[in-house]
């Protein structure tokens, strides 16, 4: 293997795993709660709208701390680094508790937004104030975690991920359900237990990182440069934008297939599940040219920039390609774990097809993005994203598939399309803009 797409590679492999092992607390919680009835479910999935919601703003908080710490890793520049930490944990710590304070203090107006009724704001209201009241914890663990990826460390949020589900599982089971004379908390446990495994992982990661110089804080570290925070509050707000009109487009075109009947809105579900395993694959790579790219832009070795971002692309491709391709062809097979209803299997099918063909388009979108901000622009990626989810998918589905009656085949056509063009308009800024800009 060539030796940038091996150093691609074994930086994406762990970012892989780690997020299918994230994806996992949230499969043990489903577990569990399920055993609680539908009210809990229903519960978790409300409280689960805003919790996504608040996640994807972290995230946007944790791409830009892993723009600039790569790039001031790169550089050797130990001050610097251990000043961005400092700053993305400090603004994920401000926002998560200005996101706790409003969640707490105005529950039950959020509950009635998402339209629970009087049983279930009784039921889901303690469970909504622990997991957003300690919306915090959450933001820290993702900002220490980026700070490993930042400087190409992959292996350890993975091997902390690891301890994290084993120790989930066990206090998810003790406090739910109870053990001995302890009889459980039910769904209040399972809140707990989550952010338990959270607190565990971020304390973990801040042990690890003390062994390391260029990430390691000391007291002396811990102040608030404002010229820096300004610079990477203004980076962030783009990259924030771009994942919440991501969501709330969702939102709306979700809004759509549940109105084209139960078995085909089970159907996009089931899809939406299956395609993970690649969408998850191509995260994986998106972090490793962050990464890469970031330190080699810090390093000032401008050349390996459009190297890294090739075999990451490449890679990220053939593998999403791959994996989708052979979901679609074993899906009258896999499906039936789902379902045995005919109408759905074969509508899956239809769907996964179209996915195939939409996942070079979706590695490039998935790679490009982190490929520009890591370059320094967080805005062209927020502008782009905008464009295909409202003007192509969600219209798309609104005329397609809603108003002309050509149902979910059209759903994820006009998602194929909405990732074609965004890789288009990559691929333009890309050949005809200089993607390496001055961070402040």
């Amino acid at each position: 293997m060539n030796s940038k797409a091996r150093k691609v590679f074994n930086i994406a492999l762990p970012a892989i795993g780690e997020s299918y092992l994230q994806s996992l607390l949230g499969v043990v919680d489903s577990f569990f709660i399920a055993k609680l009835g539908l009210l809990a479910i229903n519960a978790v999935g409300v409280t689960n709208i805003y919790s996504m919601t608040y996640i994807g703003v972290f995230t946007a908080i944790s791409a830009t701390l892993s723009v600039f710490l790569s790039r001031a890793f790169g550089a050797k520049d130990v001050t610097r680094s251990k000043a961005v930490i400092f700053h993305g944990i400090f603004i994920s710590i401000t926002i998560g508790l200005l996101f706790s304070i409003v969640s707490v203090a105005f529950a039950n107006t959020f509950l009635d937004l998402v339209g629970a009724n009087a049983k279930l704001k009784d039921t889901a209201g303690i469970y909504f104030k622990v997991v957003l009241g300690l919306t915090p914890f959450i933001a820290v663990f993702t900002a220490q975690s980026a700070s490993f990826r930042a400087i190409g460390d992959t292996r350890t949020p993975f091997r902390v991920g690891v301890e994290m589900n084993i120790i989930h599982v066990i206090l998810d089971y003790v406090l739910i359900f109870g053990i001995g004379s302890f009889h459980g908390l039910g769904l209040t446990g399972a809140a707990i237990a989550m952010i338990l495994a959270r607190i565990y992982g971020f304390l973990r990661l801040v042990i690890i990182s003390q062994r390391i110089p260029a990430i390691a804080l000391k007291f002396i570290d811990c102040k608030v440069l404002w010229n820096l925070t300004v610079s990477m509050i203004k980076f962030a707000i783009p990259a924030t934008i771009e994942r919440l009109s991501m969501r709330l487009g969702q939102v709306v075109y979700f809004g759509l297939i549940v109105r084209m009947g139960t078995e085909v809105y089970a159907t996009h579900n089931i899809a939406g599940t299956l395609t993970t395993f690649a969408s998850t694959v191509g995260g994986g790579f998106a972090v490793a040219s962050s990464t890469l790219i970031g330190q080699a832009i810090g390093e000032n070795n401008l050349k390996d920039v459009r190297e890294y971002r090739k075999w990451s692309y490449i890679q990220s491709a053939l593998s999403m390609t791959i994996i989708t391709a052979l979901l679609a062809i074993t899906s009258p097979w896999i499906g039936k774990l789902f379902t045995h209803n005919q109408f759905v299997l074969h509508l899956l099918m239809i769907v996964l097809f179209i996915d195939t063909v939409s996942q070079p388009f979706l590695a490039s979108v998935s790679v490009d993005t982190s490929v520009v901000q890591a370059g320094g622009n967080s805005s062209f990626p927020m502008i782009v994203t905008m464009i295909g989810i409202w003007i192509v998918r969600t219209l798309g589905v609104y005329l397609f598939a809603w108003k002309l009656g050509f149902g979910l085949p059209a759903v994820w056509i006009s998602i194929a399309a909405d990732n074609a063009l965004r890789a288009g308009l990559f691929l333009w800024y890309r050949q005809k803009k200089n993607i390496i800009r001055e961070l402040a």
